[in-house]
Order: C-alpha cells, then structure tokens, then sequence
C-alpha cells in the first residue's frame, strides 16, 4: 500500500528556508550534480539580498504565523562566500533564524574559529574523494569544543567505492570525541548514472543512519537551547489510503519509491522556500512553479519587493517526476488529489 498524504505539525508556525549562495566548490566529486559545483553563479550583491530576504521573510511571520525560521545554507561550498558570516549575523539579528549548514568543512582552523558561532547546527559532509579526514577530526573537535553548536560528520557512502567510505564512517566512530557520526545514502543513482547500485546488504547498513551519538547531557542541552528538534521524533506522518498512518522515514521512503508525487498538492512555497544559485526560487526537487508562477521569482531581482505578496502564496501541483532533491521537500506537507 502506497502513501496519500503527508502530515508534518512541524510547519504550523514554521518555515524552513534553503539558501545556495554559489554553486563554486572546492571539491569536484563524481556523484554530485553540475548544478552544484560548476562555479557559473559565484557570490551576490549582499545589499539586495538583505532588501528582498527582509520582505519575504516579513510576509511570512505576519501573514502566515511563522514563528520560527530556519534558514538553511549549502553551495557549492557556502563557506567560501566572504559575506556569509555578514549574512547569518543578519538572520539571527533580524529574524531570530535557527541557521544551520551543509558544507565540506574544508576551510581552515582558524577560519571556523572566527565563524562557527554564528550557526546553530553544522552538517559536514564527508566525501572520500578529496576529504582530508585528519583536518576534518580537527573541526569537529573544534566545534564540539564550544560546546554551544549541533555538529555531525555525514559520510556520503558512495557504493562505487563502498569499503574505502566504510573505512572512513568507522574511523571517525572509533574517534574518542562523540561529535555526531551518520552514514548518508547517495540519492538517485539512476539519474545520475552510477552503476552499480547499493546490495541488499548495503541497504540494510544504511537503514539506520546514526553510528554515533553525543552524550545524553549534550543532546539535552542542544534541545533546550533550540539547536536540534526538542521532540523525539519528527512529527511527519506519512498516511495510507486505509486511514492507517506510519511515522515518516527518510530511508523507507526513498527505498520503497513512495517520492513520487506528481500531481499531488505540495505545501511547497507555503512552509518551504528554496533559492538556488542563480537567485531562482524553485524547490529543491527542481520544481519551477512555486507560487504558482510560470516564471519563477528571484531573490536577486532588484524588483522583487514589488512582485512578491502574500496573496501568491499558496500550495502548488507537483510537477515533478520524483521529489529528490532535499529529504526536507519529501517531508512536506502534502496530499495526493482526486483519491
């Protein structure tokens, strides 16, 4: 039995807002998008960007009761972007934001040391490429040391080279310091072309993501001061045509093929905004029609605050083949039509 709906509590008075500043990286690995990492969108202009992030941002907590905003940076490399601390300082300042980051964590000690309080959760990716896994251990250390940032290490497991990221998902677990250590799936092969797949043994390893939790006092205090989700588990629920409801996981849903959802009505735009590189606001599963637009807006647009109103937010019909991009965007509130 296939799911009909996705209910998420989670979006009541919240909104989650993906920013890709660049599309540059440092890094060129085989299993990532040329939407990511061909460097044809650098760094924006800060000042617009302030101007039409105020008024959108501004929509959303007057119009749509979102209480909370979490802004959520990836590139490219975001940490290569000379205004990103500028930027959060801006969202904590302004908008109280919850920011958090995907980034390779390659810039250098000191550079972190200067930067890392201004976000409330980091997510280092590992990739077995071209990490330095020594420099990455420092981080961590570093980060963790402070005692007052959510980290982790995501080792993508790339089942090209599935022994050699397993070497280094357990190195990083038998490491003395309890930073956070999870094991990401590489999602999509097909699409991208990497063959061969992950074995029935290799997905029974990656059906539990997490390989290393912080002490209990950590997790807690983390909790308490807003850094991680202060319930025990996520509250989207995935609903079957029986009236039956199961809790969402990320995991079952990509395996069993449930992110499919053309046609379906999406929450897309009302409780999740993402900006891609080029200023484009689309979804991260690439859908172009957010707020239901045949062109899509652009954060970069010196005209935006005259485009943008209230009255175009509203849920979207997907369009898409497979919502891929962003486990965030499968996590949407969302209902298959005409059941």
């Amino acid at each position: 039995m296939k799911p009909i709906a996705i209910i998420n509590s989670d979006y009541d008075d919240y909104l989650h807002v993906t920013f890709a500043f660049t599309n540059v990286c440092n890094y060129d690995c085989h299993y990532c998008t040329p939407l990511s990492k061909s460097g044809s969108y650098r760094f924006p202009d800060y000042d617009l960007v302030i101007k039409n992030m105020d008024h959108m941002l501004n929509i959303y907590r007057t119009h749509f009761n979102k209480k909370v905003i979490r802004m959520h940076v990836v590139g490219g490399e975001p940490t290569l972007w000379p205004k990103l601390g500028d930027f959060v300082k801006w969202s904590h300042d302004n908008y109280q934001c919850r920011v958090t980051m995907s980034t390779n964590g390659s810039r250098t000690l000191r550079w972190w040391d200067e930067y890392a309080h201004y976000f409330d959760d980091i997510q280092i990716s590992v990739h077995h490429e071209f990490t330095d896994i020594d420099h990455i251990k420092k981080v961590l250390d570093l980060i963790y040391s402070k005692q007052d940032i959510m980290v982790a290490a995501q080792v993508l497991m790339d089942p090209l080279h599935w022994d050699k990221c397993l070497g280094i998902l357990n190195d990083l677990v038998d490491y003395p310091t309890p930073w956070l250590v999870k094991s990401r799936v590489v999602l999509d092969l097909d699409e991208k072309n990497i063959q061969p797949e992950y074995t029935e043994e290799q997905l029974e390893f990656l059906k539990e993501k997490v390989k290393k939790i912080p002490p209990s006092d950590y997790v807690a205090r983390m909790k308490s001061t807003g850094k991680i989700q202060n319930s025990e588990k996520a509250n989207a629920v995935l609903v079957f045509q029986d009236g039956s409801q199961k809790q969402y996981n990320t995991f079952e849903v990509w395996k069993n093929q449930w992110h499919k959802f053309y046609g379906w009505e999406c929450n897309l735009g009302v409780d999740r905004v993402a900006i891609g590189a080029s200023g484009i606001m689309i979804g991260s599963c690439l859908a172009r029609n957010m707020f239901n637009q045949d062109t899509p807006f652009s954060i970069y647009d010196p005209d935006f605050s005259k485009k943008f109103n209230k009255d175009l937010i509203k849920p979207i019909t997907c369009k898409e083949i497979f919502c891929s991009g962003c486990s965030s965007d499968i996590r949407l509130p969302k209902r298959k039509q005409n059941v």
